[in-house]
């Protein structure tokens, strides 16, 4: 039950859509499944990592600490995301995988392991899958793009009207002092902005949920 299991989340990674069923039973065999608990790593900034870690259940957040121990958010990824970028796949058989960030889970996940030095001898000789991996890689630097726009371009009106304009739910879903963690803002400063917005008449609050009325004007904040 478990294999068929693995077999159908493989099935449903577009990386390896190519593969015919053959080979996807091959890749079963190399993977495993593995459940990690709320408020748990996954892995942790410098590990010398031996799978692909790709989340098929659950959320995960991305951060670094700083030399004072201080925690510094990077991202968040949902399901049906890899955690680790497959760019890795490239390096070179004698060069350890290692990660520059921390991965600790918001909610119960569920993680695809798949073993890399496996999948390497037994995969990467297929165009198609280089082709995809290149595809994935982008998408990681898009990913990139958009964590410097944030923490580095973005002053706090242009975050907070980033994250309104493509990822409302999200915004709708967390706390307050969450979304102003994971923008590195104070909570008073996102309550002012958010105020601010309202009198722009960009967006309403009912109840609590934040509605864009001007999702143009939204955008150009930060564009």
């Amino acid at each position: 039950m478990k294999k068929i299991q693995i077999k159908n989340n493989l099935k449903k990674i577009p990386i390896f859509d190519c593969l015919n069923d053959d080979e996807l039973e091959l890749l079963s065999s190399i993977s495993k499944l593995q459940v990690y608990p709320k408020n748990s790593n996954i892995f942790y900034e410098k590990d010398k990592l031996e799978y692909i870690y790709f989340l098929t259940e659950g959320e995960v957040k991305l951060y670094k600490v700083d030399r004072f121990d201080n925690e510094i958010f990077l991202n968040k990824l949902h399901k049906n995301s890899f955690i680790y970028t497959v760019s890795n796949l490239c390096a070179k058989d004698d060069e350890a995988l290692g990660v520059f960030y921390s991965v600790e889970t918001v909610k119960e996940c569920e993680v695809l392991l798949i073993d890399v030095k496996k999948f390497k001898s037994l995969f990467l000789t297929k165009p198609e899958i280089l082709r995809r991996i290149l595809e994935e890689s982008y998408k990681s630097i898009l990913q990139l793009q958009f964590i410097v726009n944030r923490d580095i371009v973005y002053d706090g009106m242009a975050k907070v009207a980033n994250m309104l304009c493509n990822d409302l739910d999200s915004f709708n879903s967390m706390k307050k002092h969450e979304i102003a963690y994971s923008l590195h803002l104070q909570p008073e400063t996102l309550s002012r902005i958010l105020k601010k917005l309202v009198r722009n008449e960009l967006i309403e609050v009912i109840n609590g949920k934040v509605f864009i009325k001007d999702f143009n004007a939204l955008k150009e904040i930060y564009e």
